[in-house]
């Protein structure tokens, strides 16, 4: 593709800060590929130091492989990132030096959100709506900025400052039937941030948080100056694109990293289809251009479709929006393609069988192979027309037929198998996991009923500090699991030990220092351990936290493998113990793997931190500072190690005196009483456990599959369709085993399950090569593209919806029909029904009066 003069400005321009507003097709993919491609090419920054943001894994993978191919291996260094992968990635850097985040953190979509929001959700209020009310109250808080050490107290005031300023909007949440249950609207008043406060605890118990907390949990830890300055140093460029879709507080979030950097801003206004989840363009590229002064360019050439659709499209949205059209194009937007094209057809069917009908006949005359998309306003709409197509192509044999699929059932990681399997996974990196330890026993442990984890999971186990997962260990039916921390203190084989390093990401930097204490049961030091290492990369900004500069490392640093080695033997059959200790365990395991010294050899592993949890789930926060504080103990951390470990040790002696035996004996009633019934599952984990350093992931899910169970499970159920998509998982965890052969397989799952989270909500997941006709809504749609394009359910109360409507909010569903004409690249076909499912007539939607008149461009078929 030639570049055009204002493509070329935006690659050329590395001075200026830039808004470009550049809409559908103009190709601003292939633009930041060249600009940053410039940049590196220039020398005015190493690709390390540019970071470019977009809203989706799709668009993040496409941009990350055209940076690659136009500036070569030296741009896979280019940090290119979805926003929530962006967020995720802070919250594990900083969870080393933040020891209220564990590091074993797992990240929970909307379904299992549900089960642990459910025993707090009023009945009769719908399930989205209450995990909306929910994310609206926490994104709140943070925009209110209400950090205090008072949860609870910090919900009530952002909930009672809500219903001052909007109330409404709240009410809308407890709207059901059309009718607002004033009851629940009335109880959440009330007793919202109990709510809150419930359910945050109930993600920390299962060290999991949800995609609000990725956005709040940065925003929180960026008031913290020296963080935020430590992530804002790290770049030079930064490019954010789809800013149309950016809500308030992630723009925030953005915001600070802006500061004395190169800031391109990349968006369309007549692009914005998510006011609805607090997007407000017009609002934050004002704010962009008030304070950091960018130059404004605008792409005025199309590149995707032919001349008689941009111009259809183009003229639409003038007729739409003429006032705000005129502000932003000084000049008309033009098709780069000299072919004009068919013109758009519009068809009536009598009835919604007459329309699928039409549409079915029309992908009949095309090629098998064309590039089709069947586009709707909602998933309704999308059910009924593939049950219509499913009907039409029994009247044709196999080879002639049409094979279509509802995209938004395929969303591939959530599918019920696919979430069952990865719940394995999940478990053997977050031991703390129970909504997956629920899912696996639910769906392959028999014996194990809903009432029995009901009681497992029941205030008195709670308080005898016991967890679901705790059954899923085969070290309950070895002993009380404590027991073998009491038997470490009482024979002087508990260690206590924390680790500094150049960063936080286990996979890939160098531990600085160990140190460690070997300690009695009175807590007494009997022996300890501190060295130095030099390490294979620069510490940075590291060096901020644990204070050792290179220089002091060079000078009093050894061989990271003699220090590694000697710290294996010295803690060889140790009891370990720390706070946040799976970082520590993380990164001594993947350090150990980089230099050939095989694994930890730990007699055993507890972290206070989840002790401390355990016991006391009502404090404000469970920072090894505050809990030494809180409780009657004598040291106070500093980051450094050998005092983080002092204060640990103290910390374990107080709960263990305090806490863990006076409840033993209750404890060991409990386990008495349960453990028999997951004897099996808990044999198998164990070896999955075991085979997890060893093996790769793919091995993993052979062994899940044929010796757990699993594959007998779905023959015995009659449900083989469903090992297929567990075999597509198989292919894509194979092309993952290659892209990350250099780390261990600990490593390897946990570059896999980040993947799974952070696009599990993504619509296009399908597996490569799938060759069915995707019916999908035009908010899934946006970012793709089709050669020839339906538009179905085009009807009035449809396309704008009822909710639309009755909401005032009929200009997003003008822009979503905008971005619904934008899709086709050679043909599009608009339909609708003239009569109800109920026999009654219905009209066009009225959208369709914006279209222009020119016979060349639309007509009436």
């Amino acid at each position: 593709m030639a570049i055009n003069k204002e493509q070329q400005r935006v690659i050329d321009e590395l001075d200026r800060n830039i808004l470009l507003l550049a809409s559908a097709g103009t190709g601003k993919t292939n633009t930041l590929a060249y600009r940053v491609a410039h940049i590196i090419e220039s020398g005015r920054a190493e690709a390390s130091q540019i970071l470019c943001m977009t809203f989706t894994n799709k668009a993040c993978n496409e941009m990350k492989g055209r940076i690659i191919s136009l500036a070569g291996s030296a741009a896979k260094a280019v940090e290119v990132s979805s926003f929530h992968s962006f967020c995720f990635k802070i919250i594990q850097d900083e969870s080393k030096r933040n020891d209220a985040l564990f590091m074993d953190v797992t990240i929970f979509d909307e379904e299992d959100c549900k089960e642990l929001y459910m025993p707090i959700k009023p009945g009769n209020v719908r399930d989205m709506s209450f995990a909306a009310l929910l994310a609206m109250v926490k994104e709140y808080r943070s925009y209110y900025g209400y950090y205090s050490n008072d949860p609870h107290e910090d919900y009530g005031k952002t909930i009672r400052q809500l219903m001052k300023e909007k109330s409404k909007d709240l009410e809308k949440l407890f709207v059901n039937y059309n009718q607002v249950q004033s009851d629940a609207f009335h109880a959440f008043t009330q007793e919202g941030a109990d709510w809150l406060v419930s359910y945050d605890e109930a993600l920390q118990s299962v060290h999991g948080m949800d995609f609000t907390d990725l956005i709040t949990g940065v925003h929180r830890l960026f008031q913290d100056e020296q963080i935020r300055e430590r992530w804002r140093s790290r770049y030079s460029y930064i490019a954010v694109d789809e800013m149309q879709d950016t809500g308030l507080l992630e723009y925030k979030v953005m915001e600070m990293l802006w500061k004395g950097n190169h800031v391109l801003l990349c968006g369309d206004y007549f692009q914005t289809i998510y006011e609805w989840r607090g997007s407000d363009p017009f609002r934050l590229l004002a704010d962009f251009e008030e304070h950091f002064d960018p130059l404004k360019i605008v792409f005025y050439e199309n590149f995707r479709s032919n001349r008689t659709l941009f111009t259809m499209a183009f003229e639409t949205l003038r007729h739409m929006f003429p006032k705000l059209v005129g502000n932003i194009y000084n000049e008309m937007p033009r098709a780069v393609s000299a072919e004009d094209g068919p013109p758009v057809r519009i068809y009536g069917g009598k009835n919604e069988y007459d329309e699928a009908k039409f549409i079915y006949d029309s992908i009949r005359k095309l090629a098998t192979d064309a590039n089709v998309g069947v586009l709707v306003r909602d998933n309704k709409k999308a059910q009924r027309l593939s049950a219509y197509f499913e009907r039409f192509n029994q009247d044709y044999p196999e080879t002639e037929q049409r094979q279509f699929m509802i995209i938004d059932e395929y969303k591939f990681y959530r599918r019920q198998e696919i979430k069952d399997v990865m719940a394995y996974f999940k478990l053997l990196m977050n031991p703390n996991d129970s909504v997956s330890a629920k899912r696996i026993i639910k769906r392959y442990v028999s014996g194990i009923g809903d009432a029995r984890i009901r009681d497992i999971e029941s205030p008195e186990s709670r308080q005898a500090g016991l967890k679901l997962t705790d059954f899923m260990d085969m070290k309950i039916f070895e002993a009380e699991p404590y027991a073998k921390l009491k038997q470490g203190l009482a024979n002087h084989e508990v260690i206590v030990y924390d680790v500094e390093s150049t960063g936080v990401d286990t996979t890939s930097d160098n531990i600085v220092q160990i140190a460690a204490i070997r300690i009695d049961e009175w807590g007494q030091i009997l022996d300890t351990f501190e060295r130095f290492i030099r390490p294979d990369k620069p510490v940075g900004t590291s060096a901020e936290v644990h204070g050792f500069t290179d220089e002091f490392l060079a000078e009093h640093g050894e061989p990271p493998q003699v220090v590694l080695e000697d710290f294996k033997v010295f803690s060889k059959g140790a009891v370990i113990v720390g706070h946040n200790v799976n970082y520590d365990v993380s990164i001594f395991t993947s350090e150990l793997h980089r230099h050939n010294l095989g694994t930890p050899e730990f007699g055993a592993i507890y972290d206070t931190l989840d002790i401390f949890r355990r016991f006391y789930p009502n404090l404000p926060n469970h920072k090894l500072g505050f809990l030494s504080d809180h409780f009657p103990i004598n040291h106070v951390p500093t980051h450094n190690a050998m005092d983080d470990i002092l204060a640990t040790a103290q910390l374990l002696i107080y709960a263990l005196d305090t806490n863990i035996v006076p409840t033993e004996t209750k404890r060991m009633a409990l386990i008495s009483q349960y453990k028999s019934a997951f004897a099996s599952i808990a044999s198998q984990m164990a070896t999955l456990r075991r085979k997890v350093d060893s093996d790769t992931p793919t091995q993993l899910l052979a062994y899940i599959m044929n010796d757990m169970g699993v594959l007998a499970y779905y023959k015995n159920h009659h449900e083989m369709a469903k090992v297929e998509y567990i075999r597509d998982l198989y292919r894509i965890m194979e092309r993952l085993d290659r892209e990350y052969e250099s780390s261990g397989g600990r490593d390897r799952l946990m570059h896999i399950l980040q993947l799974a989270a952070l696009t599990a909500g993504e619509p296009s997941q399908q597996v490569k090569n799938d060759d069915r006709i995707p019916i999908i809504t035009v908010h899934q749609a946006k970012g793709s593209e089709f050669d020839h394009v339906y538009l179905a359910g085009m009807n009035a109360g449809t396309f704008p919806s009822f909710m639309a409507l009755r909401d005032n909010n009929e200009d997003e569903e003008k822009r979503l029909f905008y971005v619904a004409l934008t899709r086709p690249k050679q043909e599009l076909v608009i339909t609708y029904s003239r009569e109800s499912l109920k026999g009654q007539g219905t009209k066009a939607s009225p959208f369709l009066d914006y279209l222009p008149r020119d016979p060349h461009m639309v007509q009436k078929v």
